[in-house]
């Protein structure tokens, strides 16, 4: 994947292959020749996932025609574009396709190189929506269901790697058997999908009530373990209380559930999680929220900290974006994260991070974006995903990335690899999960789960209004009914706006200057002046 850097460090390896985080991925064929004039070898029954290869072994090199890469991917073409005035966030946009095409292989994998490739279900449950605004991938992903449920343990517990079983993770990775059905069902409007999981998705809900609640604190507590995750790769996890991030997804479990429950016609299981919902989330705004400052704190689960404020930006952005928090603390809640973007931050070893880094893991990146948007608090959004600063997505471009990284300082031109070679993977798609937000939030082309399938959606871009900030962007998804285009480029003191609309079609335009219309089939332009308070 990676080169030894010409760094002191790596004195007498510098420009060889990186070899250690492969671990014992068996990553070299081996010829016998034959002894014929020309001879030509590919490799059957395995694939590499790889940036560089080493031919050794004979006297001369191989002349470079004489040697061809074959992509093999499940992912045959892409149903959606975007690019913008920033070379950087385009750079990103690319890495991300490909880490998505390197690991979209049979299997939704974590990683296509070392010793695992394994169906992780925490990446795909993260990055699930984003592959599906990237890619017409139900068919994929409704295979990998197919393995959830067959290695669904007795008890209801969902696997942490499918289909092998094995693995760690906890809650927000099983999360996956019941997130995924419900994307793609909100996807295509295909109901399909969560009637042939239904049944395995309730065992969960029943497996996590059982088995994961303490009964005496009602603190979804799982089991007190090494591999009980929370927002994993996360530089202030250690900060975290685990079991705040469980619960608000415990509530989205149960959200999704009666949003299932409701697309079959099943009223009294609609009616049923409706009310365990309601019940989780007094709960947790009891449990987790200190009513006087809105801040987030620390629960009984952890008892050394009980009492003591989390304030982290997960634990803001999830229940945030969620709609978790009450009605009457939201405010002050929603002051309190968006401090927890704009300030300073100290990572995990006391490493200092400026204002708008990205502080969050595979969990909370997925919805850091959209919170923000959520919270009308675009120029926010803007400064977290333009950031080139560590810890964000366009530090790594600056390291020269061309996928995704499975940490956002895998590697840095200063320090090489750090002092963890062997748990680096320079492919892996889980901070990927911004994808989705590019087409759904800067593009503004946003599914309406009201109208499953794209038949009626909205229009909302959201342009960057700062001064110095991204001037354009462009892009199209490809949905179930044709092609929705959207684009805006800022000029002066001017936004100009075009959309395609597909046909049989309708779509809701909002536009920040009020503008709030109905547009029929075809192509629309708008324009309007910036209105910017000083």
């Amino acid at each position: 994947e990676v080169l030894y850097p010409d760094l002191d460090k790596y004195e007498g390896h510098q420009g060889e292959m990186m070899m250690e985080n492969i671990r014992a991925a068996m990553a070299t064929d081996r010829l016998t020749a034959a002894g014929l004039p020309a001879e030509t070898f590919s490799p059957r029954f395995t694939y590499h996932g790889y940036r560089y290869m080493e031919i050794s072994g004979i006297d001369h090199p191989l002349p470079l025609d004489d040697v061809r890469g074959i992509v093999i991917s499940s992912v045959d073409r892409f149903a959606s574009s975007f690019t913008s005035s920033d070379p950087s966030l385009n750079r990103l946009w690319e890495n991300i396709k490909s880490s998505m095409r390197a690991n979209f292989i049979s299997v939704p994998t974590d990683c296509p190189q070392r010793n695992e490739r394994l169906g992780w279900s925490g990446d795909i449950e993260v990055f699930s929506p984003s592959a599906l605004m990237m890619a017409d991938c139900g068919e994929f992903l409704r295979r990998q269901l197919t393995a959830l449920r067959d290695c669904q343990r007795p008890d209801g517990r969902f696997p942490d790697v499918a289909p092998t079983g094995v693995g760690f993770g906890g809650v927000l990775w099983g999360s996956a058997g019941i997130t995924i059905p419900v994307e793609c069902y909100l996807h295509y409007g295909d109901t399909s999908f969560i009637a042939e999981n239904y049944e395995a998705m309730k065992r969960y809900i029943d497996y996590i009530e059982e088995k994961c609640i303490d009964h005496e604190t009602g603190i979804l507590r799982q089991f007190y373990q090494w591999g009980d995750l929370c927002d994993w790769l996360s530089p202030e996890d250690e900060r975290n209380d685990k079991s705040l991030v469980w619960e608000a997804y415990f509530i989205k479990d149960l959200t999704n559930m009666e949003k299932a429950a409701t697309a079959l016609g099943k009223d009294d299981d609609a009616v049923c999680f409706r009310s365990r919902k309601d019940q989780r989330l007094r709960f947790f705004n009891d449990t987790y929220i200190d009513p006087s400052t809105g801040k987030t704190r620390f629960s009984a689960y952890d008892k050394k900290r009980e009492g003591s404020l989390v304030d982290t930006q997960t634990s803001y952005l999830l229940p945030y974006l969620l709609g978790i928090v009450d009605e009457a603390i939201a405010p002050r809640f929603r002051e309190n994260m968006l401090a927890s973007v704009r300030r300073s931050n100290i990572a995990n070893g006391n490493i200092e991070c400026g204002p708008h880094s990205l502080m969050t893991g595979f969990i909370g990146t997925a919805v850091a974006l959209p919170a923000l948007s959520a919270a009308d608090a675009p120029d926010d959004a803007y400064a977290m995903l333009l950031n080139h600063g560590y810890p964000s997505w366009l530090y790594s471009v600056d390291q020269g990335a061309t996928t995704i990284w499975e940490r956002l300082n895998s590697y840095t031109h200063t320090d090489g690899f750090g002092s963890n070679n062997r748990m680096n993977s320079f492919n892996h798609y889980s901070f990927g999960a911004v994808a989705k937000w590019l087409i759904s939030g800067c593009l503004g082309i946003e599914r309406r789960d009201d109208s499953p399938g794209f038949k009626e959606f909205n229009l909302r871009p959201v342009a960057d209004l700062r001064p110095g900030g991204l001037e354009s962007a462009s892009g199209h998804f490809d949905s179930p009914y044709g092609r929705i285009g959207s684009s805006w480029k800022r000029t002066d003191d001017r936004i100009d706006y075009d959309f395609e609309v597909p046909a049989n079609t309708t779509a809701t335009l909002y536009l920040p200057d009020g503008t709030i219309r109905s547009l029929a089939p075809g192509h629309h332009h708008y324009s309007h002046k910036i209105d910017r308070q000083p």
